[in-house]
């Protein structure tokens, strides 16, 4: 949702373990095939570099005037990883460069950093951390307002994160803080005029409370309580000035769920909640709404996985005056042709209730894939995906068909 401030994940409950636990068809490779780390000085570092090409047909997800064109991608990345007696350390440093053969105002550098890891306290209690900063641009299908700015707009956001959870046996309890921001550049459309994002420049806090407890091997009931803030740097842009509400709001939400993991066959997690988010200012209205988390993986044979993924919660974006409700659903293949050929195909139903105004928009999104693994260094995919946007906002429909090959290198 077009790089909102949203919290980071920082996953502070113990992951589900069990000999029975098999993984689903995406993320298995034969021994062959696994890439091997770098090994220096105790420090495992994982390069990679995914070079693409792609055909988009509608590069501006725009209702009219559609614009074919064709794209090369590089998206260099490095992970490393480093054990300290026994603490975790880990890094990341990725970017993603877009050339556009001929529509070169759409192009784009991209880069992010990660710095995160587990320190252990006692064998009972850990500390997980994470650091991120991120600089970007929105993508062009997550326009939300008809005033397309010419080029990109870009921005830059950073997170940090620190929990401490403790689990004496079977009980876990987790206790974690998140900090962050986001800050936008404005763009000018083609007639010249400004097209404000500033005014969604924010900061934003987060406490989250959880507790788990294993009652059966790989059977963890659930709960979770968070409390936050976002607090924006000025009002929204309007007539000519910063003299709209100012979108400041507290947030509260709670979940709670199953985490299972049955004899190899289905794996994932269940979850029911309520949010709301409730504005400083009385011209806003606050929201309240159910959630639902899920997501589950089931292994039909051994060379094939469906997906099942539900969401519905609040979400905030820097181009609206307040916030939209997201109803959305998944429906995933994952099937092994061959020990090194994967085949992949997904469908994607989204429903986004915005609370001002009577506004509704249906996007409805597919696609599908092969993987062919050369050798632990070198694998090749081709892919298409396919989104249409139905939204009740005049001039916003569109439809988008994009087809890509590429090729994954690890060195």
């Amino acid at each position: 949702m077009a790089q909102g401030a949203d919290p980071i994940l920082l996953e502070a409950q113990k992951p589900l373990g069990g000999l029975e636990t098999v993984k689903p068809v995406a993320e298995r490779l034969p021994n062959e095939f696994e890439p091997v780390p770098i090994q220096w000085r105790g420090f495992e570092i994982t390069p990679l570099l995914i070079s693409s090409q792609i055909i988009d047909t509608n590069i501006y997800a725009a209702s009219t005037n559609e614009e074919t064109d064709t794209i090369t991608s590089l998206a260099p990345s490095v992970f490393v990883n480093k054990d300290v007696g026994r603490h975790e350390f880990n890094a990341s440093v990725g970017a993603d460069m877009k050339k556009y053969w001929s529509n070169t105002d759409e192009d784009v550098f991209n880069f992010n950093t990660k710095f995160g890891g587990t320190l252990e306290a006692r064998h009972d209690i850990t500390l997980p951390f994470e650091l991120t900063y991120n600089s970007g641009h929105e993508k062009r299908g997550q326009n939300f307002s008809a005033n397309f700015s010419k080029k990109p707009i870009a921005f830059d956001s950073f997170g940090a994160a620190f929990g401490i959870t403790y689990n004496p046996n079977r009980l876990s309890l987790s206790l974690v803080g998140r900090h962050g921001g986001i800050e936008f550049e404005n763009g000018t459309n083609r007639a010249g005029q400004t097209v404000v994002r500033e005014d969604g420049d924010r900061t934003f806090n987060d406490i989250e409370i959880g507790a788990s407890y294993d009652i059966l091997p790989n059977h963890t009931p659930f709960i979770s309580f968070n409390l936050g803030n976002i607090k924006y740097d000025r009002r929204s842009f309007q007539g000519g000035g910063f003299n709209g509400p100012k979108r400041d709001s507290n947030n509260m939400g709670v979940l709670a769920g199953w985490k299972l993991a049955y004899k190899g066959i289905i794996e994932g997690t269940i979850a029911l909640g309520y949010g709301e988010r409730n504005y400083d200012d009385n011209a806003l209205e606050d929201i309240k709404t159910s959630r639902v988390a899920t997501n589950i993986n089931w292994n039909v044979t051994k060379k094939a996985t469906l997906n099942l993924g539900l969401e519905r919660s609040i979400k905030e974006d820097n181009q609206l005056l307040q916030g939209l409700v997201l109803t959305q659903g998944r429906l995933g293949l994952d099937y092994e042709f061959l020990h090194n050929l994967f085949y992949n195909a997904y469908l994607n139903y989204s429903y986004l209730d915005f609370q001002a105004g009577n506004r509704e928009d249906d996007v409805f999104s597919a696609g599908t894939g092969l993987r062919y693994m050369i050798s632990p260094r070198f694998s090749v995919s081709g892919d298409y995906d396919f989104i249409s946007r139905d939204s009740s906002a005049l001039g916003l429909d569109y439809d988008r068909h994009q087809f890509m090959v590429r090729l994954h290198t690890r060195f």
